[in-house]
């Protein structure tokens, strides 16, 4: 997990200095929020927290880079019976594409994205352990505070694919990003 954030945090770095007077507009952010399961009896409600960057690509595309980790909770007990386990945790890196919602532009900004990433399961009362690539997509929207800060809101379905079946989940996350760069 540590060598996520340092790669994480080493690209934010490097991309930086690319916000000058005449570069493109670039954010850092972080986030956090619930973690839902969906169509999981095995895990409950848990917390997701995370990094990332917002890079404007087009007039209408970001593209970001992003690292998440979270936990789901304990499950509930299922006809009566306690399981005895912990929720899983889980973390990803990953790049969405984002429609709207543009950095450094002041009021509402809607937006929709799509994204994928490598999902990480592991569990340490099961000693249940699985990381693949597996798929993103939500809607959200950014209230430009001023064009250095967005605040947004977001869903975020995920579907972590595994070697039986897949993991899914609903985020709902709430950010604050610093815009680097030019005003819009």
């Amino acid at each position: 997990m540590m060598k996520k954030c340092i790669l994480f945090l080493t690209l934010a770095l490097f991309l930086a200095p690319l916000a000058g007077a005449d570069g493109p507009k670039i954010g850092l952010g972080l986030f956090g929020g619930g973690n839902f399961p969906v169509a999981m009896e095995d895990q409950g409600t848990g917390s997701a927290f995370g990094f990332k960057a917002r890079i404007k690509a087009l007039d209408f595309l970001v593209v970001e880079p992003n690292i998440t980790f979270g936990k789901w909770g304990s499950p509930d007990p299922i006809n009566g019976i306690d399981l005895g386990i912990d929720g899983s945790k889980v973390s990803s890196y990953g790049l969405d594409l984002t429609i709207g919602g543009l950095p450094g532009a002041v009021g509402f900004k809607p937006f929709g994205f799509v994204g994928a990433g490598f999902y990480s399961i592991e569990n340490d009362d099961t000693g249940y352990e699985e990381s693949k690539l597996g798929i993103s997509a939500g809607l959200g929207f950014a209230i430009g505070l001023s064009s250095n800060f967005d605040f947004d809101v977001r869903g975020k379905a995920i579907v972590a694919p595994q070697e039986k079946g897949s993991k899914k989940a609903v985020f709902v996350i709430g950010g604050l990003t610093y815009n680097f760069g030019p005003a819009d």
